[in-house]
């Protein structure tokens, strides 16, 4: 039994440790990327940029169709279905599709990529002959998320919720331990590969703040606010994916993306704030109160950027932009009773967010554990709180559901989210 356990440590140290690093590799470079196009499209007018990102999926895709979407979905199917099985060239297109659609100021975060990407490098290692030697199918599975856990440590900074974060995605009715482990190892290495030639700060700063078990209701109320605006996210988001269906059946498939840009460009016309990741923009509500009246155009017009750009097929994930509805939730208690910018305003901020992303991914584990360390530990109360309370009010509803008719093992995959997931006729 000690000789089965140290073989298996060993084992996944050693795979861990290799995409691990593939996956931090694949976090720089992927910020990078988005830098990069984002520099360049300030020459032109910011509603113009989405459009130019459609047309430039739509090139892509020509080589790999596998960059439509956010990603997740495809993860999902990957080590669900075919053992883990992601084309080693997606690596390469989600990277290029990714930069295109975020980079132009699609609205849209960067786990689904991530996902993808770490996975499809995974894929890579394990075609080394040496290293297939020592895998088998569920080896592979595995492998698959440990890379996919590498890249989303590295790019949340999160080296303990990314690796729970990509097992947990996995499954709504239970965390499997044997995906975990080497998950959380392939999440650290690659936390340790960004912060060497990254960025080794949380996402976001937060004003110190004490939890105070008298405020918990306010926790609480932030945690219902960002849960049911998540709920009208999904339900907006899922009418425009079969909108897209019903325009995919009847030909128009190949121009979708620039369809989605289009009307993308139309909501940054009017609120430029829900344009790209809104990482930004989300520091700015933590630093500074703003009216309800404002909050809600602003979660308005982030719900149909991102809607318009991902259910289009653009390549851009879901996550950062439900921290930013939860943000705007979190934001909207604070004005309501008029906290000003006092710790417990960025407390409430924190309490938004973790529901939100409780509530979309179904993931109430992973999405304490993820804003804990994108935010510190100070504000650790809020984050459990509003994880639980958003985890029961979105439980019911998964936003990760593929709509499309044309996507690899599209039977199969509704056939096994029938049985885990919600899934709607």
């Amino acid at each position: 039994m000690l000789r089965y356990v140290n073989v298996y440590m060993l084992k996944w140290l050693f795979f861990a440790t290799l995409v691990g690093i593939g996956g931090g590799v694949s976090a720089i470079v992927l910020n990078e990327s988005i830098s990069l196009v984002s520099n360049m499209s300030n020459i032109i007018p910011i509603w113009i940029g989405p459009v130019i990102g459609g047309g430039l999926i739509v090139l892509i895709a020509k080589l790999d169709e596998e960059v439509y979407g956010s990603g997740s979905p495809k993860y999902i199917d990957a080590v669900n279905l075919y053992n883990g099985e992601v084309k080693r060239r997606t690596w390469l297109s989600k990277l290029a599709a990714s930069a295109s659609s975020i980079g132009f100021h699609g609205s849209g975060g960067v786990e689904g990529p991530m996902l993808l990407m770490g996975s499809s490098f995974a894929n890579w290692i394990n075609k080394i002959n040496f290293i297939r030697k020592w895998t088998s199918d569920d080896d592979r599975r595995i492998l698959s998320i440990a890379g996919a856990a590498g890249a989303i440590g590295a790019i949340f900074r999160s080296p303990l919720g990314g690796g729970i974060f990509a097992a947990e995605i996995l499954y709504k009715s239970s965390l499997h331990y044997s995906d975990v482990f080497p998950a959380i190892l392939s999440s650290t290495v690659g936390f340790m590969v960004y912060s060497t030639f990254g960025n080794a700060n949380p996402m976001f700063i937060m004003t110190e703040y004490q939890t105070n078990p008298r405020n918990m209701i306010y926790y609480v109320l932030a945690g219902l606010v960002a849960g049911y605006m998540t709920i009208i996210f999904m339900n907006i988001f899922h009418k425009v994916e079969a909108f897209t269906e019903w325009l995919n059946k009847r030909g128009a498939g190949t121009y979708l993306p620039i369809i989605g840009g289009t009307l993308t460009g139309a909501v940054l016309f009017f609120v430029p704030e829900s344009a790209g990741t809104g990482t930004r923009m989300i520091q700015q509500l933590i630093n500074q109160p703003f009216s309800v009246s404002f909050l809600a155009i602003l979660v308005i017009g982030k719900i149909f950027a991102t809607s318009f750009t991902v259910a289009f097929r653009g390549s851009a994930g879901l996550v950062i932009p439900s921290l930013f509805i939860g943000a705007v939730s979190g934001g909207a208690i604070s004005s309501f009773f008029d906290f000003g910018a006092s710790g417990i305003h960025s407390a409430l901020i924190t309490a938004g967010m973790s529901g939100a992303l409780a509530s979309v991914a179904n993931v109430p584990i992973a999405a304490t554990i993820l804003i804990i360390e994108m935010v510190g530990y100070h504000v650790g109360g809020a984050a459990v709180i509003g994880s639980v309370v958003g985890f029961l009010v979105g439980h019911h509803r998964m936003i990760y559901i593929n709509f499309k008719s044309d996507d690899k093992g599209y039977k199969e995959a509704k056939e096994f989210r029938k049985l885990d997931r919600y899934f709607e006729d």
